[in-house]
């Protein structure tokens, strides 16, 4: 299967992505329709269905091309060397992550609804959760090294309060968003977000 879809040309992919992009955030991972992601992409079903089996195989592969995008979004921020420099860093990891969703809100639609539909999907919807939080599970393991976390925390218990923080403001980025990836976020309230999310984490993780 991989090897298949290594061969379908990056204009078809891309159009292909986008569609389903389209389709799964405008109504949702369950409830979308394989043969209208294949109509809005203007490609054949002969063509789709020999790179893509079905639904869930092409849902794969557009929460791989989500979670590549977000990396690069996040791209290079280091982590950091003294205790001093942790919480400037957290920040500004919190303001890329904000951004990029908002300037991709169809991403960002996409995920909440992978994470409430697809029960039968689990095992790959926690792949996606561990890519998903890869740097930010790297640099609160160097908090916690430097002292700048909590360490009688878990590692994976800072995280997860960690995600949690961030669902809730997703949720209010959401409301702003229709599903067809229009509507305004003020910047203004975006400051508040990205502020809310690092004063949250700070309260809760600081030593």
């Amino acid at each position: 299967m991989i090897v298949r879809q290594e061969r379908l040309g990056h204009a078809k992919r891309s159009r292909l992505i986008d569609a389903a992009i389209e389709e799964f955030a405008e109504r949702g991972v369950d409830s979308a329709s394989y043969n209208k992601i294949i109509e809005r992409s203007g490609l054949s079903k002969g063509t789709v269905y020999y790179y893509f089996d079905n639904k869930n195989s092409l849902l794969m592969t557009v929460l791989d091309e989500i979670c590549d995008q977000f990396h690069q979004a996040i791209g290079d921020i280091k982590l950091p060397e003294t205790r001093e420099e942790f919480w400037d860093i957290a920040l500004e990891y919190d303001a890329r992550a904000v951004r990029f969703f908002l300037e991709n809100p169809r991403l960002l639609r996409v995920l909440s609804w992978m994470f409430k539909d697809v029960p039968d999907m689990k095992e790959y919807t926690e792949s996606v959760r561990v890519r998903m939080t890869y740097f930010i599970k790297k640099l609160i393991t160097r908090g916690q090294d430097i002292g700048a976390v909590r360490a009688d925390i878990p590692l994976e218990t800072a995280l997860r309060l960690r995600q949690e923080i961030g669902k809730v403001l997703a949720y209010e980025i959401l409301e702003e968003i229709k599903p067809d990836g229009t509507g305004k976020f003020e910047e203004e309230r975006v400051e508040k977000v990205i502020a809310a999310m690092h004063d949250l984490s700070k309260r809760i993780l600081v030593p």
